[in-house]
């Protein structure tokens, strides 16, 4: 080997080392900062998840309730104008009393603020059904009582159908938690 080599060969060696050092230095860097970004960015998701269904678990919480005294006051209603029908021949013939007509109007309009904010569309319109049929037998004005039971009888079997399926939709979202 000529001389030259043999003197520049250390030279080399070195430079190719300190090359290959940076080179796998530069790689590592920047697979490190891509799996950082990747935790980040996967941080961002889980916080914007978990403030989702803290949103929604609050509001699925108060539309069940919500919805029971819809019912409770739907029934109050119906048991008045059944009342007011063994005298009259003829159901819901007669105004409700104030105080429930405010508790039934109130109990609908809760029902109503909580339902436009659940995020589920096939949920929502479930709960806006059992809603509406609620409502039902209060506009059956001088109907037939054998009718009008059917109907609330039909409207509370679809108000146990909306909760169960608020109450599936609440325990989807703490087994999805507890993952």
């Amino acid at each position: 080997m000529p001389e030259w080599f043999t003197a520049l060969w250390p030279v080399a060696v070195f430079f190719l080392g300190q090359a290959s050092t940076y080179l796998t230095s530069s790689v590592t860097e920047k697979r490190q900062i891509a799996r950082e970004a990747k935790a980040r960015q996967a941080e961002r998701e889980k916080a914007i998840t978990d403030r989702r269904e803290t949103f929604e678990l609050d509001h699925l919480v108060r539309l069940n309730e919500a919805l029971q005294d819809l019912a409770r006051a739907a029934s109050q209603a119906h048991l008045v104008d059944m009342r007011t029908s063994a005298e009259t021949g003829h159901y819901a013939g007669t105004m409700l009393p104030d105080g429930l007509s405010d508790t039934f109007l109130q109990a609908g309009r809760a029902v109503r603020m909580l339902r436009n904010l659940v995020l589920d569309d096939g949920l929502r319109a479930q709960v806006t059904e059992a809603a509406t049929a609620l409502h039902r037998p209060s506009m059956m004005l001088r109907a037939e009582t054998t009718e009008a039971q059917l109907v609330f009888n039909e409207a509370l079997e679809l108000v146990d159908f909306a909760q169960e399926a608020v109450a599936r939709r609440i325990r989807e979202i703490y087994a999805s938690a507890e993952r």
